[in-house]
């Protein structure tokens, strides 16, 4: 196999995705690796693609790495802030193609084949992104903990900053607010500590607890998932006042966060034709299943 190859990469906050493909779409392999965000720095997130990219050439069984093959498409949460695309575009890197974006984009690619549409991104962190003609929109994701409302972090800060009130005595005790002080003792300072060196991701580690109180009937996991989902709806009804007919809910919290959505508005929502990784490979050059197809 000589020809050109495309690999896409989601890069969040979370976790990094890949996904190796030859020109015609067809998968050859998939690979993991942790964060990549933008906020931890250029050479942790490169590392963190690097090894995703890795891991799915490994799996694709195409023997000794090759990287001068591969056109890249990345979607790199926080790649906006201030100096960032720039830094990453001087990093030396080893394809033959390196297309950067940030996370919206690829996620909005992805759901709508490469054609107009919006997106709400609901992991780590938050984002509303959308595409009509030559013209794209953004709304939110600017980092937390000021903007990505509905977001992972969000929501477990939320719940950080309930377990404080919970341990003074400000609010009644919950199921959550129990199992969040447990991992710290039942001690408020403790869990300040950890405050201290806290990462978005770390903060949105903790919807689990959020989301296992609920299924267990816990009032205020249950109202802190209901602000967190109507963050996320203001952004969809956001996205189409400024024109997109076709919006998705995309991210890790799409799922939990649906039952919860304000009343109606998941009936409106559209299914995505692909996922984030797909939309990368957009931007790595691959035509849309649609374009191969004709």
């Amino acid at each position: 196999m000589s020809g050109p190859l495309f690999l896409g990469l989601d890069a969040g906050g979370t976790s990094c995705r890949a996904r190796l493909t030859d020109a015609s779409g067809l998968v050859f392999g998939e690979g993991h690796a942790g964060p990549a965000s933008a906020r931890l720095g250029v050479e942790a997130s490169f590392e963190s693609m690097l090894a995703a990219a890795r891991e799915a050439w490994r799996a694709a069984g195409l023997g000794a790495f090759d990287f001068a093959r591969l056109h890249v498409g990345a979607g790199i949460a926080g790649i906006e802030r201030v100096g960032m695309r720039e830094s990453f575009a001087e990093r030396p890197h080893p394809f033959a193609g390196f297309t950067l974006s940030n996370d919206g984009a690829i996620a909005c690619l992805g759901a709508h084949g490469g054609a107009d549409g919006g997106i709400v991104v609901a992991g780590t962190g938050s984002i509303a992104f959308g595409l009509r003609g030559e013209r794209s929109l953004r709304f939110g994701g600017y980092g937390f903990p000021g903007s990505d409302e509905g977001s992972g972090a969000r929501l477990g800060l939320a719940a950080v900053e309930a377990a404080f009130r919970a341990s003074d005595g400000r609010l009644g005790p919950s199921l959550l607010t129990d199992a969040l002080l447990a991992r710290f003792d039942g001690a408020p300072l403790g869990l300040t500590k950890w405050c201290d060196g806290a990462s978005a991701t770390d903060y949105a580690g903790l919807v689990p607890l959020v989301i296992e109180a609920a299924g267990e009937g816990d009032r205020l996991s249950i109202a802190l998932l209901q602000d967190a989902a109507q963050a996320i709806g203001d952004l969809v009804d956001t996205l189409r006042d400024a024109g997109c007919e076709r919006v998705s809910l995309t991210g890790g919290l799409a799922r939990p966060l649906r039952p919860y959505l304000p009343e109606g508005l998941a009936d409106t929502l559209d299914e995505a034709l692909g996922d984030p990784l797909d939309g990368a490979l957009i931007l790595a050059g691959l035509p849309p299943v649609e374009a191969v197809e004709d």
